[in-house]
């Protein structure tokens, strides 16, 4: 079980990205049931590695929010708390919000994580 936050309306965590034997540590992720994909920002990627390479294929996403260019790299390992995804695959975009946000976890690595959440207690639980 991980806590969960609420700061700004929005429902926060955090992760740890593993690429490459590389660790990143995201502070402010928005757990977001509404977005397909799970997304960081390129900035943040950067400092692992976690770049473009020429057989990277770039493409649009769209959402509510309008839409932007992603690639997308399979990372070794997702972790949210003691819960993690291996080989999973993570879109990098700029992230050019109205919001100050590290990422987004999206329905991919919630349903790949088997996790639930729980509004009332503020918990995100994995089975």
């Amino acid at each position: 079980m991980k806590k969960l936050i609420i700061e700004d309306g929005l429902l926060l965590t955090d992760l740890k990205v593993i690429f490459r034997g590389k660790s990143l540590s995201l502070n402010r992720v928005l757990v977001d049931t509404g977005s397909g994909g799970t997304i960081i920002s390129t900035d943040l990627a950067q400092s692992i590695d976690l770049i473009p390479e020429v057989d990277d294929t770039i493409y649009r996403i769209s959402g509510v929010g309008g839409s932007e260019f992603v690639f997308s790299k399979m990372v070794d390992t997702i972790k949210i708390g003691e819960a993690e995804a291996t080989d999973f695959p993570l879109e990098i975009g700029a992230m050019n919000y109205d919001f100050d946000l590290d990422g987004i976890v999206g329905l991919d690595l919630l349903k790949e994580m088997k996790a639930n959440i729980n509004l009332e207690k503020l918990t995100i639980e994995f089975s």
